[in-house]
């Protein structure tokens, strides 16, 4: 079961709470965070100090250098990454904290720029040969991509081994400007769902994060519908009576996209299920995408039905 962290409103920074960093890190785009960065140095300083024959424990002990499978592996690696010619590359780079080498990689990994970072993992997994524990170190790597709510995701269904974006920039920006839409609109309560959604993708909690993306369009909802309960049905009904959505098959689309809303044996139940091995961080990021996108929509139709009432229309 998925670890819980305190994601409540005290606990969230005045960016999160006012709406100046609404988007998740999933879809931040160009950027790994420092945690996730740390534990990525951590992750490839292993892969290279890894056992090949003797304990790093005994090695050090014994003040040796790598053996000449390890040494090869460093040449290669940092040969690519840091584009200097082989015979430059001393071989105990990795095991010498003070070399200029190791130092620089150390430095790109934790502050260098994001795509540098994913270079280094996917020199490795180009590599002409397969070192032992690379499997481990890749499946490591995805791991802390997802535990960490990255933009970048790694696909390991066929070698080499590469990262992909969960979101495109244009998503991103789409949603950012529809969640600037909601609070343009005074629709305060569904930002406050979106803000808390973000939080929880964030903090691994998926289907509480679906939960509220959800909600976000429903409190818009309750809204147009003028009710504290009302629904997305009869939000739709009143933008279908002020004909401001007089497109039939759009307004059944809508319907049947949030029928499952208050359905416990629908694709809501199963979605909200943390157990669930099909809720995810992918399925979390598409539905936060997609709320806001459909309450920004909601929010400008209602405008424009505020608009017509007010010139007697």
């Amino acid at each position: 079961m998925t670890e819980k962290h305190d994601t409540s409103a005290d606990h969230l920074t005045f960016s999160q709470r006012h709406g100046y960093e609404p988007l998740p890190e999933a879809m931040r785009l160009e950027a790994l965070s420092g945690d996730l960065r740390r534990e990525i140095w951590n992750a490839t300083l292993h892969f290279f100090q890894i056992d090949r024959g003797r304990s790093i424990q005994a090695m050090g002990m014994l003040g040796s250098v790598p053996d000449d499978k390890t040494a090869i592996i460093i040449r290669d690696v940092l040969g690519e990454f840091l584009k200097i010619p082989h015979d430059e590359i001393d071989r105990s780079v990795l095991f010498d904290e003070q070399h200029a080498n190791y130092q620089e990689t150390k430095e790109i990994v934790l502050k260098g720029t994001f795509n540098r970072v994913l270079d280094i993992i996917e020199i490795i997994a180009k590599l002409p040969y397969v070192p032992i524990g690379t499997q481990n170190f890749f499946w490591s790597i995805k791991h802390l991509f997802e535990k960490h709510a990255a933009a970048y995701w790694l696909d390991m269904s066929s070698r080499p081994f590469q990262f992909f974006p969960r979101s495109s920039k244009e998503q991103g920006e789409a949603t950012q400007l529809a969640i600037k839409t909601i609070h343009e609109g005074g629709m305060e309560g569904a930002a406050t769902h979106l803000r808390q959604a973000a939080a929880h993708i964030n903090a691994q909690e998926y289907g509480d994060s679906i939960a509220d993306s959800i909600h976000a369009v429903e409190s818009v909802a309750c809204v147009i519908a003028q009710k504290e309960n009302g629904s997305l049905g009869q939000a739709l009904d009143s933008l279908e009576e002020a004909k401001l959505l007089e497109h039939r098959a759009l307004k059944d689309a809508f319907k049947k996209l949030y029928g499952y809303a208050s359905d416990e044996r629908g694709i809501r139940h199963a979605l909200l299920d943390q157990d669930s091995p099909d809720v995810g961080l992918d399925e979390a990021v598409f539905m936060f995408g997609s709320c806001a996108s459909f309450a920004a929509y909601l929010v400008n139709k209602h405008r424009q039905m505020n608009q017509q009432q007010a010139s007697g229309k």
